[in-house]
């Protein structure tokens, strides 16, 4: 009996299934992460980091003259400027590193050819997006008025937590899930994208359209998120 209980029904040690199921977990990452033979075939990356630079060179300027009077685009609470200032400028300058970090943490070719730039460029993103997600709460609620409130709330935090999760995760050492969760991470670290459309296409004389500017502010952060879990979806299948 006490022979039977440390086999499987086919004689097969127990141990040895565990070993073996913990490696054919491995080979699955490595297969669903297998980059293609060269980085320039990691193409579809390109653009996303191209979109995001340009995003990021045509909005941060401003924010780097360490002036609240450069500010014009962006008003500062009057009751507690200092205190917004900071909030909006540590917002900015940790996005900005989020922004150049987290696409080289999910560019597959550096991921595998350079494993130890991968983890180093992963810790500086956590770091970074950590503090940028949870500044985006304390900005929005300085705000003056309704500018798509809620999305924006649930925006930061669904960014802080999918960051959290995928970086205990790997900690953890749970690759699967800390790959999972960085890219969730990645989809809303881009949605950057659409909140400078969102400027772009509104101008202050529409703020006063609160539940248009509610439905805009989800729109694009769930669109992101819907895209990477049909992608990881889709991927997963083909193992």
């Amino acid at each position: 009996m006490s022979q039977d209980l440390g086999q499987t029904h086919r004689d097969v040690p127990v141990t040895r299934v565990a070993e073996e199921g913990v490696d054919g977990a491995r080979q699955d990452i490595r297969i669903a992460s297998r980059p293609r033979s060269g980085w320039w075939q990691n193409a579809w990356l390109l653009p996303i980091v191209v979109v995001l630079i340009m995003v990021m060179i045509e909005s941060a300027p401003p924010f780097l003259t360490f002036n609240r009077a450069t500010e014009t685009e962006v008003p500062i609470n009057p009751r507690v400027p200092v205190l917004d200032y900071v909030l909006l400028v540590t917002h900015v300058l940790c996005g900005m590193v989020a922004i150049i970090t987290v696409c080289l943490a999910v560019w597959p070719w550096l991921r595998i050819r350079h494993l130890a730039v991968h983890r180093w460029v992963g810790r500086v993103y956590v770091f970074a997006a950590l503090p940028a997600s949870l500044c985006t709460l304390g900005v929005n609620y300085l705000r003056a008025g309704w500018y798509g409130d809620v999305g924006a709330y649930v925006e930061g935090g669904v960014w802080f937590l999918t960051t959290l999760i995928g970086y205990l995760a790997m900690r953890q050492g749970n690759e699967a899930r800390h790959r999972r969760w960085m890219l969730y991470s990645f989809a809303m670290c881009a949605a950057v994208f659409w909140g400078y459309l969102v400027d772009l296409a509104v101008t202050p004389n529409q703020t006063n359209l609160p539940y248009l500017m509610e439905v805009i502010r989800w729109v694009g952060w769930l669109t992101n998120l819907l895209v990477v879990k049909w992608w990881l979806d889709r991927t997963e299948r083909r193992i």
